[in-house]
């Protein structure tokens, strides 16, 4: 079992604490490590350090929103499960790149991380499929953040490709001559090199989610208005009924 305590037993809990109590922060109770069976690479998660405090939008190591998944979304993948611990390394991984001060060297690290990311999911039992598009949208989320013009031309390559499998299958109904353009798309990915399943993973989860996350959407919609009038009838916030987890204002007093 990769995920270790620190004095090298098998972790079998995850010891956390939401703070503030309303809030959607988890500060990491007691340190563990993870050791990646590829490269044999030990990689540590720290406590939140004392006098930190976290406001929401700055990494602070040791604090964590376990999987950063939208709410509306957690019906496809949830935010915590078997998925906790290496979600915590992840965060905590990515401080370390964000930390490094240059943007390449960042890139490069945290393509590293997410691939260790990815197989810390399936060491925890995370389902195959499940764990490759957690992989691919953290690895979206970094070439937006790290790779400049080129991680936003991967993403809207993703993007059109997506639409173009997803009007192709439609129409192949019709023409199954339509169902050229995917292994098209596939040839499209090709330049990317390394990067080729990444495209090709967002393009098929974007083709085969994007319609069921609008059904889902759709079905969701009217359940949350009818949330927000009953809380603004009420007396109460109807921008509560967004998320379970409300953060404050201000951020929480330091604790030692």
């Amino acid at each position: 079992m990769p995920f270790l305590t620190e004095d090298g037993r098998p972790l079998d809990e995850l010891l956390l604490a939401q703070r503030p109590a309303d809030g959607d922060r988890f500060h990491v109770r007691a340190p563990f490590v993870y050791a990646d069976p590829v490269t044999g690479r030990r990689y540590p998660v720290s406590t939140r350090p004392a006098g930190a405090t976290p406001d929401g939008h700055d990494r602070v190591p040791g604090v964590t929103d376990l999987a950063s998944v939208p709410m509306w979304l957690w019906s496809f993948i949830a935010s915590y499960g078997r998925q906790s611990a290496p979600a915590i390394l992840h965060d905590e991984r990515s401080i370390v790149a964000a930390g490094l001060g240059d943007r390449r060297a960042a890139l490069a690290q945290r393509r590293v991380d997410d691939r260790v990311f990815r197989t810390g999911l399936r060491e925890q039992r995370v389902p195959l499929l499940r764990s490759w598009l957690m992989w691919a949208w953290v690895s979206a989320d970094r070439e937006r953040e790290f790779g400049g013009a080129a991680g936003w031309l991967l993403i809207v390559q993703a993007v059109l490709g997506a639409v173009v499998a997803l009007a192709a299958s439609v129409l192949a109904f019709w023409q199954p001559w339509w169902l050229v353009a995917l292994p098209v798309l596939v040839l499209a990915s090709l330049p990317w090199r390394s990067l080729a399943p990444l495209v090709l993973v967002l393009t098929g989860s974007l083709a085969v989610l994007g319609p069921l996350v609008a059904v889902h959407l759709a079905a969701l919609a009217p359940l949350r208005l009818i949330e927000a009038v009953v809380e603004l009838v009420s007396g109460g916030d109807p921008r509560d009924v967004l998320r379970p987890t409300v953060a404050p204002p201000v951020a929480p007093p330091v604790e030692p």
